[in-house]
Protein backbone atom coordinates (compact mmCIF):
# COMPACT_ATOMS: atom_id res chain seq x y z
CA UNK A 1 0.00 0.00 0.00
CA UNK A 2 2.78 1.92 0.93
CA UNK A 3 4.40 2.04 -2.10
CA UNK A 4 1.25 2.44 -4.32
CA UNK A 5 0.95 5.90 -2.80
CA UNK A 6 4.71 6.54 -3.43
CA UNK A 7 4.24 6.08 -6.59
CA UNK A 8 1.10 7.75 -7.60
CA UNK A 9 2.56 10.82 -5.37
CA UNK A 10 5.86 10.79 -7.21
CA UNK A 11 4.49 10.65 -10.23
CA UNK A 12 2.15 13.78 -9.53
CA UNK A 13 5.29 15.61 -9.06
CA UNK A 14 7.08 14.68 -11.93
CA UNK A 15 3.37 15.93 -14.08
CA UNK A 16 4.06 19.10 -11.73
CA UNK A 17 7.62 19.45 -13.08
CA UNK A 18 6.48 18.79 -16.50
CA UNK A 19 4.05 21.92 -16.86
CA UNK A 20 6.00 24.41 -14.14
CA UNK A 21 9.71 25.63 -14.70
CA UNK A 22 10.73 25.95 -11.58
CA UNK A 23 14.38 27.87 -10.83
CA UNK A 24 15.66 26.37 -7.53
CA UNK A 25 19.43 28.20 -7.79
CA UNK A 26 17.86 31.57 -7.24
CA UNK A 27 16.31 32.44 -4.00
CA UNK A 28 13.23 33.85 -5.65
CA UNK A 29 11.22 30.61 -6.83
CA UNK A 30 9.72 31.52 -10.61
CA UNK A 31 7.03 29.39 -12.73
CA UNK A 32 6.90 30.72 -16.64
CA UNK A 33 4.14 29.57 -18.80
CA UNK A 34 3.04 31.04 -22.61
CA UNK A 35 0.26 33.10 -22.36
CA UNK A 36 1.17 34.27 -26.14
CA UNK A 37 -2.47 32.46 -27.39
CA UNK A 38 -4.27 34.14 -24.77
CA UNK A 39 -2.73 37.86 -26.33
CA UNK A 40 -2.99 36.86 -29.50
CA UNK A 41 -7.00 36.46 -29.10
CA UNK A 42 -7.17 40.02 -28.33
CA UNK A 43 -7.97 42.18 -31.45
CA UNK A 44 -5.45 45.18 -32.89
CA UNK A 45 -7.71 47.68 -31.24
CA UNK A 46 -7.90 45.85 -27.63
CA UNK A 47 -3.62 45.33 -28.14
CA UNK A 48 -2.91 48.95 -28.75
CA UNK A 49 -4.94 49.93 -25.65
CA UNK A 50 -3.52 47.75 -23.21
CA UNK A 51 -0.12 48.63 -24.37
CA UNK A 52 -1.74 52.10 -23.85
CA UNK A 53 -2.61 51.79 -19.94
CA UNK A 54 0.80 49.51 -19.74
CA UNK A 55 -0.66 46.16 -19.55
CA UNK A 56 0.65 44.24 -22.19
CA UNK A 57 1.53 41.56 -20.39
CA UNK A 58 0.39 38.96 -17.81
CA UNK A 59 2.87 39.31 -15.30
CA UNK A 60 1.34 40.09 -11.95
CA UNK A 61 4.96 43.11 -10.76
CA UNK A 62 4.43 44.36 -14.46
CA UNK A 63 0.34 44.78 -14.16
CA UNK A 64 0.35 46.09 -10.45
CA UNK A 65 2.35 49.27 -11.65
CA UNK A 66 -0.81 50.41 -14.03
CA UNK A 67 -1.51 54.09 -13.23
CA UNK A 68 -4.54 55.78 -12.89
CA UNK A 69 -3.45 58.26 -15.20
CA UNK A 70 -3.12 56.28 -17.89
CA UNK A 71 -6.16 54.54 -17.39
CA UNK A 72 -8.13 58.03 -17.59
CA UNK A 73 -6.23 58.99 -20.58
CA UNK A 74 -6.97 55.76 -22.22
CA UNK A 75 -10.51 56.53 -21.59
CA UNK A 76 -10.83 60.19 -22.69
CA UNK A 77 -8.78 58.90 -25.97
CA UNK A 78 -11.53 56.39 -26.69
CA UNK A 79 -13.98 58.92 -25.88
CA UNK A 80 -12.68 61.63 -28.65
CA UNK A 81 -12.64 58.62 -31.08
CA UNK A 82 -16.38 57.56 -30.76
CA UNK A 83 -18.04 60.97 -30.51
CA UNK A 84 -18.10 61.99 -33.65
CA UNK A 85 -20.42 59.81 -34.66
CA UNK A 86 -22.81 60.93 -31.81
CA UNK A 87 -22.25 64.32 -32.28
CA UNK A 88 -22.92 64.22 -36.04
CA UNK A 89 -26.38 62.65 -35.82
CA UNK A 90 -27.34 65.50 -33.22
CA UNK A 91 -25.81 68.45 -35.07
CA UNK A 92 -28.51 66.61 -37.79
CA UNK A 93 -31.02 66.23 -35.66
CA UNK A 94 -31.13 69.51 -34.07
CA UNK A 95 -30.95 71.07 -38.18
CA UNK A 96 -33.85 69.01 -39.21
CA UNK A 97 -36.15 69.83 -36.14
CA UNK A 98 -34.71 73.22 -36.74
CA UNK A 99 -36.51 73.28 -40.08
CA UNK A 100 -39.44 71.36 -39.18
CA UNK A 101 -40.11 74.29 -36.37
CA UNK A 102 -40.03 76.90 -38.96
CA UNK A 103 -42.17 75.33 -40.87
CA UNK A 104 -44.53 74.50 -38.30
CA UNK A 105 -44.80 78.16 -38.05
CA UNK A 106 -46.99 78.06 -41.71
CA UNK A 107 -48.96 75.26 -40.45
CA UNK A 108 -52.27 77.49 -39.97
CA UNK A 109 -52.51 78.47 -43.31
CA UNK A 110 -51.75 74.85 -44.54
CA UNK A 111 -54.50 72.27 -44.50
CA UNK A 112 -54.58 69.61 -42.03
CA UNK A 113 -53.29 67.10 -44.04
CA UNK A 114 -50.54 69.11 -45.31
CA UNK A 115 -49.61 69.59 -41.47
CA UNK A 116 -49.77 65.68 -41.17
CA UNK A 117 -47.37 65.10 -43.92
CA UNK A 118 -45.15 67.82 -42.50
CA UNK A 119 -44.63 65.72 -39.27
CA UNK A 120 -44.78 62.74 -41.03
CA UNK A 121 -41.55 63.84 -43.26
CA UNK A 122 -39.63 65.47 -40.59
CA UNK A 123 -40.17 61.37 -38.57
CA UNK A 124 -38.50 60.30 -41.54
CA UNK A 125 -35.73 62.73 -42.28
CA UNK A 126 -34.29 61.81 -38.55
CA UNK A 127 -34.84 58.43 -39.26
CA UNK A 128 -32.19 58.80 -42.11
CA UNK A 129 -30.14 60.43 -39.84
CA UNK A 130 -29.94 57.94 -36.98
CA UNK A 131 -30.65 54.45 -38.74
CA UNK A 132 -27.64 53.63 -40.48
CA UNK A 133 -25.81 54.19 -37.20
CA UNK A 134 -27.79 52.55 -35.55
CA UNK A 135 -27.76 49.27 -36.91
CA UNK A 136 -24.11 49.61 -37.60
CA UNK A 137 -24.13 50.08 -33.01
CA UNK A 138 -25.79 46.61 -33.08
CA UNK A 139 -23.57 44.69 -35.44
CA UNK A 140 -20.84 46.09 -34.12
CA UNK A 141 -21.81 45.34 -30.03
CA UNK A 142 -22.51 41.51 -31.04
CA UNK A 143 -19.50 41.81 -32.61
CA UNK A 144 -17.71 42.77 -29.96
CA UNK A 145 -19.48 40.12 -27.61
CA UNK A 146 -17.97 37.39 -29.99
CA UNK A 147 -14.75 38.58 -29.86
CA UNK A 148 -14.91 38.71 -25.60
CA UNK A 149 -15.99 35.26 -25.81
CA UNK A 150 -12.82 34.75 -27.86
CA UNK A 151 -11.23 35.65 -25.71
CA UNK A 152 -12.73 33.66 -22.45
CA UNK A 153 -12.75 30.34 -24.54
CA UNK A 154 -8.77 30.93 -25.03
CA UNK A 155 -8.83 31.68 -21.09
CA UNK A 156 -9.94 28.92 -19.76
CA UNK A 157 -7.51 26.10 -20.72
CA UNK A 158 -4.77 28.20 -19.34
CA UNK A 159 -6.62 29.08 -16.25
CA UNK A 160 -7.75 25.01 -15.71
CA UNK A 161 -3.98 24.08 -16.09
CA UNK A 162 -2.91 26.87 -13.74
CA UNK A 163 -5.48 25.70 -11.03
CA UNK A 164 -4.54 22.06 -11.79
CA UNK A 165 -0.57 22.95 -11.33
CA UNK A 166 -2.04 24.23 -7.85
CA UNK A 167 -3.60 21.43 -6.45
CA UNK A 168 -6.84 22.35 -7.79
CA UNK A 169 -8.34 19.44 -9.99
CA UNK A 170 -12.27 19.79 -8.50
CA UNK A 171 -12.15 23.44 -8.87
CA UNK A 172 -10.16 23.34 -12.43
CA UNK A 173 -13.22 20.94 -13.58
CA UNK A 174 -16.23 22.73 -12.15
CA UNK A 175 -15.13 26.29 -13.42
CA UNK A 176 -13.22 25.13 -16.69
CA UNK A 177 -17.47 23.47 -17.72
CA UNK A 178 -18.78 26.51 -16.51
CA UNK A 179 -17.26 29.34 -18.07
CA UNK A 180 -16.97 27.35 -21.68
CA UNK A 181 -20.59 26.92 -21.59
CA UNK A 182 -21.33 30.64 -21.00
CA UNK A 183 -18.78 31.85 -23.36
CA UNK A 184 -20.00 29.45 -25.91
CA UNK A 185 -23.88 30.15 -24.94
CA UNK A 186 -23.28 34.35 -24.98
CA UNK A 187 -21.35 34.23 -28.62
CA UNK A 188 -24.34 32.17 -30.09
CA UNK A 189 -26.96 34.12 -28.36
CA UNK A 190 -25.22 36.98 -29.34
CA UNK A 191 -25.71 35.68 -32.99
CA UNK A 192 -28.81 34.36 -33.47
CA UNK A 193 -30.90 36.09 -30.85
CA UNK A 194 -29.81 39.67 -29.09
CA UNK A 195 -28.82 40.87 -33.25
CA UNK A 196 -32.10 39.97 -34.68
CA UNK A 197 -34.26 41.16 -31.28
CA UNK A 198 -32.32 44.35 -31.35
CA UNK A 199 -32.76 45.39 -34.83
CA UNK A 200 -36.52 43.70 -35.03
CA UNK A 201 -37.17 46.03 -31.53
CA UNK A 202 -35.13 48.99 -33.72
CA UNK A 203 -38.02 48.31 -36.52
CA UNK A 204 -40.33 48.57 -34.23
CA UNK A 205 -39.26 51.86 -32.22
CA UNK A 206 -39.05 53.40 -35.56
CA UNK A 207 -42.48 52.28 -37.18
CA UNK A 208 -44.32 53.76 -33.85
CA UNK A 209 -42.69 57.21 -33.94
CA UNK A 210 -43.19 57.69 -37.47
CA UNK A 211 -46.99 56.84 -38.01
CA UNK A 212 -48.91 58.89 -35.42
CA UNK A 213 -51.73 56.47 -35.95
CA UNK A 214 -49.93 53.34 -34.43
CA UNK A 215 -48.72 53.83 -30.64
CA UNK A 216 -46.39 51.25 -29.73
CA UNK A 217 -44.84 53.07 -27.05
CA UNK A 218 -46.56 51.03 -24.11
CA UNK A 219 -45.60 47.80 -25.87
CA UNK A 220 -42.13 48.67 -26.35
CA UNK A 221 -41.80 49.49 -23.14
CA UNK A 222 -42.93 46.25 -21.90
CA UNK A 223 -40.52 44.54 -24.54
CA UNK A 224 -37.70 46.46 -23.06
CA UNK A 225 -37.92 46.17 -19.30
CA UNK A 226 -38.89 42.24 -19.47
CA UNK A 227 -36.02 41.72 -21.84
CA UNK A 228 -33.56 44.11 -19.20
CA UNK A 229 -35.01 41.89 -16.01
CA UNK A 230 -34.15 38.55 -17.75
CA UNK A 231 -30.57 39.70 -18.74
CA UNK A 232 -30.05 40.55 -15.13
CA UNK A 233 -32.29 36.85 -13.55
CA UNK A 234 -29.80 35.09 -16.07
CA UNK A 235 -27.02 37.06 -14.78
CA UNK A 236 -27.61 35.90 -11.30
CA UNK A 237 -27.95 32.55 -12.19
CA UNK A 238 -25.12 31.84 -13.44
CA UNK A 239 -23.05 33.91 -10.85
CA UNK A 240 -24.78 32.64 -7.98
CA UNK A 241 -24.28 28.73 -9.86
CA UNK A 242 -20.76 29.60 -10.51
CA UNK A 243 -20.17 30.80 -6.64
CA UNK A 244 -21.60 27.82 -5.09
CA UNK A 245 -20.14 25.24 -7.69
CA UNK A 246 -16.55 26.88 -6.47
CA UNK A 247 -17.23 26.92 -2.93
CA UNK A 248 -17.81 23.31 -3.00
CA UNK A 249 -14.73 22.55 -5.04
CA UNK A 250 -12.73 24.87 -3.31
CA UNK A 251 -13.34 22.76 -0.15
CA UNK A 252 -12.46 19.71 -1.34
CA UNK A 253 -8.90 21.25 -3.36
CA UNK A 254 -7.84 21.99 0.17
CA UNK A 255 -8.66 18.81 2.17
CA UNK A 256 -6.91 17.00 -1.07
CA UNK A 257 -3.60 19.31 -0.79
CA UNK A 258 -3.41 18.89 2.71
CA UNK A 259 -3.24 15.14 2.37
CA UNK A 260 -0.94 15.45 -0.70
CA UNK A 261 1.47 17.22 1.47
CA UNK A 262 0.77 15.25 4.30
CA UNK A 263 1.52 12.11 2.41
CA UNK A 264 4.74 13.56 1.20
CA UNK A 265 6.15 14.33 4.47
CA UNK A 266 5.13 11.13 6.42
CA UNK A 267 5.44 8.33 3.15
CA UNK A 268 8.24 9.71 1.24
CA UNK A 269 11.68 8.93 3.54
CA UNK A 270 14.37 11.41 3.77
CA UNK A 271 13.01 14.29 1.21
CA UNK A 272 9.48 14.08 2.62
CA UNK A 273 8.81 17.14 4.20
CA UNK A 274 11.81 18.94 1.36
CA UNK A 275 8.92 17.67 -0.99
CA UNK A 276 6.18 18.97 1.11
CA UNK A 277 7.69 22.70 1.10
CA UNK A 278 8.58 22.45 -2.80
CA UNK A 279 4.34 21.27 -3.15
CA UNK A 280 3.88 24.58 -1.06
CA UNK A 281 6.54 26.84 -2.61
CA UNK A 282 5.07 25.61 -6.46
CA UNK A 283 1.42 26.06 -5.38
CA UNK A 284 2.32 29.81 -4.03
CA UNK A 285 4.24 30.60 -7.56
CA UNK A 286 1.20 29.50 -9.59
CA UNK A 287 -1.08 31.55 -7.47
CA UNK A 288 0.89 34.91 -8.55
CA UNK A 289 0.65 34.02 -12.22
CA UNK A 290 -2.93 33.34 -11.77
CA UNK A 291 -3.31 36.77 -9.96
CA UNK A 292 -1.63 38.35 -13.34
CA UNK A 293 -3.66 36.30 -15.17
CA UNK A 294 -6.92 37.20 -14.05
CA UNK A 295 -6.12 40.81 -13.46
CA UNK A 296 -4.89 40.73 -17.32
CA UNK A 297 -8.00 39.18 -18.06
CA UNK A 298 -10.29 41.70 -16.45
CA UNK A 299 -8.15 44.71 -18.07
CA UNK A 300 -8.53 42.74 -21.37
CA UNK A 301 -12.33 42.14 -20.76
CA UNK A 302 -13.49 45.55 -20.00
CA UNK A 303 -10.96 47.30 -22.71
CA UNK A 304 -12.56 45.18 -25.50
CA UNK A 305 -16.23 46.15 -24.04
CA UNK A 306 -14.84 50.38 -23.46
CA UNK A 307 -15.65 51.86 -26.90
CA UNK A 308 -19.22 50.18 -27.39
CA UNK A 309 -20.55 51.40 -24.18
CA UNK A 310 -19.42 54.69 -24.30
CA UNK A 311 -20.56 54.93 -28.06
CA UNK A 312 -23.88 53.78 -27.01
CA UNK A 313 -23.91 56.08 -24.02
CA UNK A 314 -22.93 58.73 -26.54
CA UNK A 315 -25.74 58.32 -28.55
CA UNK A 316 -28.53 57.86 -25.75
CA UNK A 317 -27.03 61.46 -24.67
CA UNK A 318 -27.40 62.44 -28.06
CA UNK A 319 -31.05 61.27 -28.88
CA UNK A 320 -32.51 62.75 -25.21
CA UNK A 321 -30.79 65.95 -26.40
CA UNK A 322 -33.05 66.22 -29.66
CA UNK A 323 -36.12 64.69 -27.77
CA UNK A 324 -35.39 67.37 -25.09
CA UNK A 325 -35.17 69.98 -28.23
CA UNK A 326 -38.56 68.33 -30.40
CA UNK A 327 -40.52 68.64 -27.15
CA UNK A 328 -39.56 72.68 -26.45
CA UNK A 329 -40.58 73.43 -30.54
CA UNK A 330 -43.88 71.17 -30.00
CA UNK A 331 -42.58 68.17 -32.26
CA UNK A 332 -44.35 65.49 -30.39
CA UNK A 333 -44.11 63.18 -33.17
CA UNK A 334 -40.64 63.38 -33.71
CA UNK A 335 -39.70 63.41 -29.67
CA UNK A 336 -41.64 60.14 -29.57
CA UNK A 337 -39.44 59.08 -32.62
CA UNK A 338 -36.22 59.83 -30.28
CA UNK A 339 -37.74 58.38 -27.83
CA UNK A 340 -38.05 54.69 -28.90
CA UNK A 341 -34.77 54.98 -30.78
CA UNK A 342 -33.05 55.83 -27.19
CA UNK A 343 -34.64 53.02 -25.54
CA UNK A 344 -32.89 51.12 -28.12
CA UNK A 345 -29.71 52.41 -27.41
CA UNK A 346 -30.35 51.61 -23.47
CA UNK A 347 -30.85 47.75 -23.88
CA UNK A 348 -27.95 47.55 -26.34
CA UNK A 349 -26.22 49.20 -23.03
CA UNK A 350 -27.72 46.52 -20.82
CA UNK A 351 -26.71 43.69 -22.77
CA UNK A 352 -23.36 44.67 -22.99
CA UNK A 353 -22.75 45.62 -19.50
CA UNK A 354 -24.24 42.15 -18.28
CA UNK A 355 -21.74 39.93 -20.67
CA UNK A 356 -19.19 41.77 -19.56
CA UNK A 357 -19.73 41.71 -16.00
CA UNK A 358 -20.42 38.08 -16.21
CA UNK A 359 -17.05 37.61 -17.80
CA UNK A 360 -15.51 39.93 -15.30
CA UNK A 361 -16.96 38.06 -12.44
CA UNK A 362 -15.62 34.60 -13.83
CA UNK A 363 -12.72 35.72 -14.45
CA UNK A 364 -12.25 37.38 -11.14
CA UNK A 365 -12.94 33.98 -10.00
CA UNK A 366 -9.80 32.47 -10.59
CA UNK A 367 -8.25 34.97 -8.44
CA UNK A 368 -10.55 33.94 -5.21
CA UNK A 369 -10.33 30.25 -6.03
CA UNK A 370 -7.86 28.85 -3.51
CA UNK A 371 -7.11 31.97 -2.41
CA UNK A 372 -7.34 30.81 0.83
CA UNK A 373 -5.15 27.31 0.39
CA UNK A 374 -2.29 26.31 1.79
Amino acid sequence: MKKSVTFIIVFVILLLGSLLSVSAEEADTSVEYDFSELYESLSNEVRQSMINIGADSADAFILSELSFDSIMSEIQATAAENVQSPLSGLISIIALLLICSMLSAYQSSLSPDVGATLNTASALCITCAVLTPAIGTISSACDIIINASNLMLAFVPIAGMLMVSSGQPFASSAYCASVIAAGQGVARAAEYIVLPFLNMFLGLSISGGISPNINLKGFTTLISKVFKWFLAFSMTVFTSVLGIKQLVTNSLDNVSGRTVRFALSSFVPVVGSALSEAYRTVSGSVSVLKSGLGVFVILAVAVTFLPIIIQCFLWAVALNTGKATAEVMGLNQSAQLLEGISSVFSVIIAVVLCVMTVYIISAAMVLVIGSGSV
